[in-house]
Formats: structure tokens, C-alpha cells, sequence
């Protein structure tokens, strides 16, 4: 069995191909692909950063990212940096790159969900909500259908979930 984890999704500048082509063409049959549904960097403090770094044209150099985080901490107690603070991501500088310089494409994962819809391909076998709870893999496959199909009401996008199929086929 082979095991693929999509993560953090690369924005469409940094890539031209379908990330959910690459994926359903990498898979064969009895691979598992997980994926998390959560919508990262969306706290006021990643906006207001992304503001500056365009506003000011400011590069993704380890000195402005030190920078960037020592503006954020010297403030920690407003409380537009506070989520900001709470996110492991914030205390590396890697995370800081990708969270202001890199932002998610979710395009892409709405395209890998809507590929992970088709029940001829593939099988919903596992989902867990972000506490590590199971749910119930039902319900949860009818929302990513209704969202193949262009429904919104029950989006699974941002919802921080993790999501685990197996390839059929």
C-alpha cells in the first residue's frame, strides 16, 4: 500500500499542472491519499502581514522575516497577532515564508476534493476532525460530493479536517 499526504498546496504561480492530475496519475490502486481540508494562514495578523509585504515589495529574506515576526511579538498582546502567535508555523522561519510569501492555492484543493468525490475511483476510508476524532465517513462523503457538484452550503473548505481515500482503480 502506498501512502500520499497533501499538505500545505503549492499557489498556482508556483505551479502549471493539476495537482490532482499528479496525484490520481501517482496513485495506483490501493494507495491511500490524506488530506487536510483546513484553509491555514486566514488570521488577521497573516492579512495585515501580506499587506505590508506588498505594500512595501518586501522580499522573503531571513532578515525580513525576522524582522516581519519581530513586529508580530513586540505586539503579541493585541489581539490581531494573537492567532498568529498561537500557530506553530509562526516560530519558523519556513512557516513565516510559505504562510506570507507562499499563500495556498485552494483551487487545488477543491479540485483534489472533487476528484476524491468520485466513489467509482475512489473510497472515502477515514475522516478526523482536528481534535483527532472520527467521524462518520457518510455524511462526510455526501458534503464533498455536494461540493463536486458546486454547493457551498456545507463546504468542507477550512473546516481543519483530515480526509484519508483509497484508491480503487
Amino acid at each position: 500500500m502506498h501512502w500520499i499526504e497533501v499538505g500545505r498546496l503549492p499557489s498556482p504561480a508556483m505551479t502549471t499542472l493539476s495537482l490532482a492530475a499528479l496525484v490520481n496519475q501517482a496513485t495506483g490502486s490501493g494507495a491511500v491519499v490524506h488530506m487536510r481540508t483546513a484553509i491555514a494562514e486566514q488570521t488577521s495578523g497573516d492579512r495585515q502581514i501580506r499587506k505590508l509585504v506588498s505594500e512595501h515589495k518586501l522580499q522573503p529574506t531571513r532578515q525580513t522575516l525576522r524582522q516581519l515576526r519581530r513586529m508580530v511579538l513586540a505586539n503579541r498582546n493585541d489581539t490581531a497577532w494573537q492567532d498568529l502567535t498561537a500557530d506553530a508555523d509562526f516560530y519558523s522561519l519556513g512557516g513565516c515564508r510559505d504562510r506570507w510569501f507562499r499563500p495556498q492555492d485552494t483551487a487545488q484543493l477543491k479540485e483534489l476534493m472533487a476528484m476524491a468525490s468520485n466513489e467509482v475511483e475512489w473510497k472515502l476510508v477515514k475522516a478526523r476532525d482536528v481534535d483527532g476524532h472520527s467521524l462518520a465517513t457518510g455524511p462526510v462523503q455526501k458534503q464533498i460530493q455536494a461540493e463536486a457538484l458546486g454547493s457551498e452550503v456545507q463546504s468542507l473548505m477550512g473546516q481543519n479536517l483530515s480526509v484519508y481515500f483509497l484508491k480503487r482503480r
